[in-house]
């Protein structure tokens, strides 16, 4: 899922302010470059009933701020048979809409507070 949110304050500082509310809300960031307008975070370990899921962010603000978020989902595959494979699992590299929807919900609402605003591609 990709958002994107308009800024009217230099780059640098709207990255800073978004690189400390991601730190709040429990992302580590892994690279930081304020001078390219650019940010990502590592995977932060979240469950969806009993499995679990992986979420991480890349960040880059130009003429626009744009978030692209990026999951895994670990799936149990078990069955009966060899107690061996019993609780294997299986690594989806796409997150369902209602998760990237959850994570997203809770940013959009960071991002209001900050005073961005979402751009709305809709007609």
């Amino acid at each position: 899922m990709v958002k994107h949110y308009i800024y009217n304050e230099l780059p640098r500082v709207v990255l800073d302010d978004i690189k400390k509310m991601l730190e709040e809300e429990g992302f580590r960031i892994a690279e930081y470059a304020p001078e390219d307008g650019f940010m990502y975070t590592d995977y932060r370990i979240a469950y969806w009933g009993k499995n679990q899921y992986q979420f991480a962010l890349i960040i880059q603000v130009k003429d626009k701020i744009t978030f692209t978020g990026m999951g895994k989902l670990d799936l149990p595959t078990s069955g009966l048979g060899d107690p061996n494979k019993i609780m294997k699992t299986q690594t989806m590299e796409r997150l369902p809409y209602r998760l990237q929807r959850k994570e997203f919900t809770a940013i959009n609402h960071k991002m209001d507070s900050l005073g961005y605003q979402e751009i709305n591609h809709w007609p």
